[in-house]
């Protein structure tokens, strides 16, 4: 049905007349008035300069000091280390105690813990600290603000950590350095203008989900494409030059020079193009049964890593998530069941289900094994589909992104009762070491 355009004749609103009023503007009023304009005009233009010259502007630092109170474990050499994980966030999470208690335009906005190394007297502490700050502050001068706020807060010694103040240094780092230093983390995304990108709190399938509206949202999102048949699966890039995807994907071919590997937030448009030059499949999956479904694509050629390609984290062998915990979804795949692949990467947020419960009678009848993770919704409505297989499941640590799972089978797509379930990616720790060395 079309919607004509409404006509409404002269008599629906008839002409109403104006008198007219006495003159107002005699030529002192008109000055007056003038002068008065003349200098609301100046003031606002000064407020927006003053905005526009202040304007914030990112500043970064290497921070290094000891902490004399603990001790150092050799996990801590392994960035995704349950000991270093913690640890981390412990030095973090003081950091950031110290900073927002601070006052003025210095505003503080995250610390990454690059390194724990071992010292004499306990551990050395490697961390890139990100403020903001009007653009016309200089760095250095912004560096002794901040040296004198440390030092403030360690004579307080009310610090969870000993920190020995002799060991303090602070160094001024450009963009590139700071990048580079955080390249050596996994699973941190950055927007463009290289701050964090916080967690998205999205309820929305990659049925029932959204579009990825920044580039690098998700940057270890990969697209594995068979030549000539374009996109069939999704994958995770776990470092320069391996990806984690699902063995079901090479089904119809394993050829690994039949496959390239793209990267970006659209497939006909993608930002790295890649050759694959080596698969690994699980050597006990099971197609019946779903069972090890995991496998590894190994690039001809490593990519760089930048805002908009990044690794993703893999977790330690221990972590256990809780049921209901809020988990990301994403990949090309299908938005109804058996539709077509989608240009442009989804996202999805689901939740954790136990296993308990994924093999009750009425939802998988015991199917579920303990190399498998179920996530979505009891009701249905969000959920991976077909094109999504092979792609992550990520958990958000800090800012920090680890992934969990990988899209491997399901009923249909998004029913009640029939979550998605995931390959967990704890229960293959080891077999992804033992191939890759990650």
């Amino acid at each position: 049905m079309m919607y004509e355009p409404l006509e409404f004749s002269e008599a629906d609103y008839p002409q109403v007349e104006y008198q007219r009023r006495e003159q107002f503007w005699d030529p002192i009023r008109l000055a007056i008035f003038t002068l008065v304009i003349a200098a609301i005009i100046g003031i606002a233009i000064g407020i927006v300069t003053h905005f526009v010259v202040e304007d914030d502007k990112s500043f970064y630092y290497l921070a290094s000091f000891q902490v004399t109170n603990i001790k150092y474990n050799e996990n801590y050499g392994m960035r995704t280390s349950k000991e270093f994980t913690q640890r981390s966030l412990q030095i973090e999470r003081m950091m950031s105690r110290i900073f927002q208690r601070s006052s003025g335009p210095l505003r503080f906005i995250k610390s990454h813990v690059i390194k724990i190394s071992p010292d004499a007297n306990g551990v050395t502490i490697l961390t890139v600290l990100m403020f903001r700050y009007p653009s016309t502050g200089n760095a250095e001068r912004i560096k002794t603000k901040i040296e004198n706020i440390l030092y403030q807060s360690l004579k307080t010694k009310q610090l969870p950590f000993t920190i020995n103040k002799s060991s303090f240094t602070l160094t001024s780092i450009d963009n590139k350095k700071m990048r580079n230093l955080l390249n050596n983390r996994c699973g941190i995304r950055m927007t463009p203008s290289n701050m964090p990108l916080p967690a998205f709190t999205s309820t929305e399938r990659i049925i029932q989900g959204r579009e990825t509206s920044v580039e690098g949202e998700w940057p270890w999102q990969a697209s594995l494409q068979l030549k000539g048949a374009g996109h069939q699966c999704g994958a995770s890039l776990i470092s320069n030059t391996w990806l984690l995807t699902a063995a079901h994907c090479f089904r119809r071919n394993k050829d690994p020079s039949q496959w390239i590997v793209t990267f970006g937030t659209t497939i006909t448009s993608p930002i790295v193009r890649r050759s694959v030059g080596r698969i690994i499949l699980h050597e006990n999956y099971r197609r019946e049964t779903n069972e090890n479904d995991i496998a590894l694509a190994q690039l001809t050629t490593r990519v760089e890593f930048s805002n908009v390609v990044q690794r993703v984290c893999l977790p330690d062998s221990s972590i256990k998530l809780p049921p209901k915990t809020s988990v990301f979804v994403t990949g090309f795949g299908s938005i109804v069941d058996d539709g077509p692949t989608q240009n442009n990467l989804r996202q999805a947020r689901v939740e954790t289900i136990s296993t308990d419960v994924c093999n009750r009678k009425d939802v998988y009848d015991g199917l579920i094994t303990s190399g498998m993770l179920c996530a979505g919704f009891m009701e249905g409505k969000v959920d991976a589909c077909k094109g999504d297989s092979g792609g992550p499941l990520v958990y958000d640590n800090r800012d920090i992104w680890y992934i969990v799972g990988i899209v491997s089978w399901g009923q249909s797509c998004a029913l009640p009762k029939k979550p998605g379930v995931y390959t967990k990616v704890s229960q293959y720790r080891g077999w992804i070491a033992s191939k890759t060395g990650i």
